[in-house]
């Protein structure tokens, strides 16, 4: 018998408020953090989250909440944004939000990056024994390690570079 996966399409869009907004960010901050603990054993420290949206009228949307949130830090696939006030999720404090562009192969609520000490090192210790939810996907100018389980609908990276 096969295993039934427990993730559900599009579960905040369209996101159309503040608050929605808001929720969506703290959903994937803990399923981001239950991802690290089931892969890794541990949790690691969140700065930095990405929202997806999924439809272009929801994009345009979240661009005018999130400006209302903070002022642009950089574009990168949708705007970044330093906030005026941080998020508190449990142990994290999310002081940058982005709201990514739609992307048909973005079906997650989101990702975050997840801050370490030394990239290097985590990638040593992690990638080799964790490659079914673990993989490298290397840019021109960094790279970066995936954390993906088809039983979250949710993303998390370490990259080699920061925000």
């Amino acid at each position: 018998m096969r295993k039934r996966h427990n993730m559900k399409l599009y579960r905040f869009s369209p996101i159309v408020s503040e608050k929605r907004l808001i929720e969506a960010v703290k959903y994937v901050a803990n399923q981001t953090t239950r991802l690290s603990r089931k892969i890794i054993g541990k949790e690691l420290p969140i700065s930095s989250l990405t929202v997806f949206s999924h439809y272009k009228k929801e994009h345009e949307n979240l661009v005018k909440i999130v400006y209302g949130l903070g002022k642009l830090y950089k574009e990168h696939n949708g705007p970044y944004i330093v906030l005026k006030k941080p998020i508190k999720v449990g142990n994290n404090l999310i002081k940058y939000l982005r709201i990514r562009k739609p992307d048909p192969y973005r079906v997650q609520v989101g990702c975050n990056d997840f801050d370490v000490q030394n990239y290097q090192s985590f990638k040593t210790k992690h990638l080799q024994k964790n490659t079914e939810n673990l993989r490298l996907l290397e840019r021109p100018e960094y790279e970066m390690v995936e954390f993906f389980h088809p039983d979250f609908d949710v993303l998390a990276y370490v990259v080699s570079k920061g925000i």
